[in-house]
């Protein structure tokens, strides 16, 4: 096979991967500040990309699209944390996971009551026409993904390293009893978390869907999103980013030289692989427990 084959590859899986990225980043973000593992987030992506389709049917461009939906993303990331995960955020962790993925299948029933399972599509914001460079293509809507992905991983780094209230989350992850006595408002944290963790879920629905239509299914995408932030390590902002990337290059490369069904299997059994010489992850760190 010529190099070209590989790197046309290479751009495919960046892309895919980039999605799982975005996903896994969803993730990390409020189990960073608060502890929790939301089973729901892979339906607040897919409500992104239903608002997305609400939005389009009424005429706006992309440019007004995409901002909305991410604001609606976080709105109902706020509104979830306010009325659901906070009068229960010190009840035992399994209790609050069991929420959260009871509060997914009540998004998912309640899109495919009011949708059904009827397909739909949006317009990427570029059309999709490829792109042709020295023999390769790719398309426009893909490079927009990749892109989005890159300039977001670099926003949510450079808040939570400069940012008051990114520096509020970290201490709170860290010790939640110390932050308070510093005199940081833990509820605060958790709404910063969920809010931007929804926001960056439904701009990851917003992406995927020229490429892969709309559909009550989409938040399937969560189980790549949890492999690829197992991947990178839960405590690594862009040790998920990366993790999403592998994941996305994983499954391209099975697919064509092993078809699709070891295509499915593969980020599930390079995973346990990881987990059975490095349970915490690529990027992660090993918990220090001090006695």
């Amino acid at each position: 096979m010529p190099a070209s084959f590989y790197v046309q590859l290479s751009i495919a899986g960046i892309s895919v991967g980039s999605v799982y990225a975005l996903i896994a980043l969803s993730i990390v973000v409020p189990f960073k500040a608060s502890g929790v593992l939301n089973f729901g987030q892979g339906e607040l992506a897919t409500l992104g990309a239903y608002a997305a389709l609400v939005l389009s049917q009424f005429g706006l461009p992309y440019y007004l699209v995409a901002p909305l939906v991410i604001a609606s993303g976080a709105l109902i990331g706020l509104m979830i944390e306010r009325a659901l995960i906070r009068p229960i955020i010190k009840a035992p962790a399994f209790t609050v996971i069991i929420a959260t993925f009871a509060i997914g299948l009540a998004i998912k029933s309640a899109i495919a009551l009011h949708w059904g399972d009827t397909p739909y599509s949006v317009a990427g914001p570029f059309g999709d026409e490829p792109l042709v460079f020295t023999g390769l293509r790719a398309n426009p809507t893909s490079l927009w993904i990749v892109f989005c992905t890159v300039a977001i991983t670099a926003l949510v780094g450079c808040f939570f390293k400069y940012a008051r209230p990114g520096k509020a989350m970290r201490a709170v992850s860290i010790n939640p009893e110390a932050a308070t006595l510093m005199g940081i408002r833990i509820n605060g944290s958790y709404r910063w978390a969920w809010g931007m963790s929804s926001a960056i879920g439904a701009l990851a629905g917003l992406l995927v869907a020229p490429v892969v239509g709309i559909n009550p299914e989409v938040g399937g995408l969560i189980l790549r999103g949890l492999v690829a932030a197992v991947l990178g390590g839960f405590t690594s902002i862009y040790g998920a980013v990366i993790g999403g990337i592998l994941v996305g290059l994983l499954e391209t490369f099975a697919a064509v030289g092993l078809g699709g069904t070891v295509k499915n299997l593969a980020p599930f059994l390079v995973l346990l692989l990881l987990l059975a010489f490095r349970p915490y992850g690529l990027f992660g760190s090993r918990e220090i427990h001090r006695v």
